[in-house]
Order: structure tokens, then sequence, then C-alpha cells
């Protein structure tokens, strides 16, 4: 059985999450203008990535690190047994460091996931319980919402218009009052612990003497995750935490956490619930 869908209808973001909450082990498939991508889970979490091209698959991004030979590496990965992730079985060889081998995923994320956080539309389908491609894994993994918020990151800088980010009179409310427990850059740790139906955000880049754009590029990435909501007139007492729903918010600390251990997502948004009756009409 497949999911399939548009990214029109259901973005990238939202169906990223839904896997990690489902805990999915299985294949998505991406049509994007110069091919097909393809990212594998392993109960919700990353484990590769591989857009289109043969120059970023796995041996061949060894190769280009001086790893060593494309035959070498060729021949080296024929010798490794097929149910073992490439990475593992070179790394336990001792030939190639841990910090080499994440410096391969990270580079897999980006051009095999990252890169898609730009495309406007494009068909996907995921595929369940999908063969795992051992000759394209690191042995390395990472949670899909810690991927969100990296691809986010990199795209905001470049490419997200400044229109579509929250206005600066927007206020914005917490759609939790649990922790995350995915790690935060400490602008967004110390928003996320600012937002309130009381407070602009323009106001609270004040608070925290940081640019305005960056606050407004912070608050889109933690609203994509679903940590914070924007607050309407009909935002409702029930959809705010006990704090914000009684008294308004606090000055700022002193000393603000500056990261959170990475595991379970927070619960699913309404606004992601809302979309996936597209998704599972294409339920086949």
């Amino acid at each position: 059985m497949a999911m399939v869908g548009d990214l029109q209808e259901f973005s990238l973001p939202d169906l990223l999450q839904l896997i990690e909450r489902g805990s999915k082990t299985g294949q998505l498939s991406v049509w994007a203008p110069n091919g097909i991508y393809r990212i594998w889970f392993y109960q919700g979490r990353i484990i590769a990535a591989v857009p289109p091209e043969k120059e970023h698959h796995l041996e061949q991004l060894l190769a280009n690190s001086g790893f060593s030979s494309d035959r070498v590496v060729a021949k080296l990965a024929s010798l490794c047994p097929l149910n073992e992730p490439l990475g593992i079985c070179l790394q336990r060889q001792d030939l190639i460091a841990p910090p080499a081998l994440a410096k391969l995923f990270r580079q897999q994320l980006r051009m095999g996931l990252y890169s898609l956080f730009s495309l406007e539309g494009g068909q996907f389908s995921f595929t369940a319980n999908a063969p795992m491609p051992y000759g394209e894994m690191t042995g390395l993994s990472k949670g899909s919402t810690a991927a969100i918020m990296e691809g986010l990151r990199l795209l905001e800088t470049s490419q997200k218009p400044v229109e579509d980010l929250p206005q600066p009179d927007d206020r914005f409310f917490r759609t939790s009052h649990e922790l995350p427990l995915f790690k935060l850059s400490t602008l967004e740790w110390s928003i996320w612990e600012q937002v309130s139906p009381y407070r602009k955000l323009h106001d609270i880049a004040q608070l925290l003497h940081a640019d305005l754009l960056e606050v407004r590029r912070a608050a889109a990435r933690l609203k994509t995750v679903g940590l914070i909501d924007l607050y309407t007139d009909k935002s409702t007492s029930s959809q705010l935490t006990p704090k914000e729903a009684s008294v308004p918010a606090q000055p700022l600390p002193t000393s603000p956490v500056k990261s959170r251990i990475e595991g379970s997502p927070e619960p699913i948004s309404s606004s992601l619930l809302s979309r996936l009756a597209s998704v599972l009409r294409g339920i086949r």
C-alpha cells in the first residue's frame, strides 16, 4: 500500500512530520524537475536521502571526498554484507572515521532532502516497508522534525520571500506547555519561551535584542513544526497553555536554555490534520 499526493496540497514538512509521528519505515519518493528524489526512513527517522544525480550517491561521495578512487570504493562496497549499511561496514574495518562519516551524512541530507524544501509542488509517494538501501546508508539517522528545522534554516536565509513570513504585529501562542524535545537554536528557544497572545513579534525582537527579520524567520520555522500557532481573535482559551490563558507573558529570563535533547515530537497540530484528507484520498 502506498500513500500518494502532491506537495501543493500537503507540504513536505507536514509529510515528514506525519512519517515521524507514525514511526513509519519505508521510502518516500518525490518527483522534482530534475528527477526523482528518494528518502528512506526507519521508525520515523531519516536514514538515507538520495537525489537523482549519480554523483551524489554514497559511493561517489566517498570517492569525491578523497576516501579512495571510484574503483576501490566499488570493490570495497562489493565486499560488504548485503544487509549492512556501507558506512558501518567501512567504519568497522577502520577505513573511515566517524567524523568523516557524519560529514557525508550531512551532505546526503543537504543534496537529497533539504534542496526539496524550495519546491512549490510535485508528486510524492510513500511506500511502507520498502527494502532498505544499505549501499546508500552511512549508518547514521536524523529525526524528521530536526531535519525540517535545519532544512528551513538553509532555505529561509536565501530563498524564503519576506512577505511570506509572519508579520511584526502577529502574536503567537504555544501549542503545548511541554518542553520541545528536539534541538532548537538559541534564538528559536528564546522565541518559544516568549511567545504570548499579549506580545507581538516586534516586542519579542526588542526583548531579545534580536534582528526583527531573523525573529520572523525563526517564528515561521517554529510554526511549521507545530510548536507555536498564530493567535487571532477567534482563538479560544482551550487552544492556549494554562499560563497563556490566565496571565500575561513574564519578563525575559536571564539565563535561557540554549538547547534541548532531540527526541519525540509534539502532538499533531490542527493545521496538519486539516490537510490529511487530500492525502488520504490518494491512499492505494
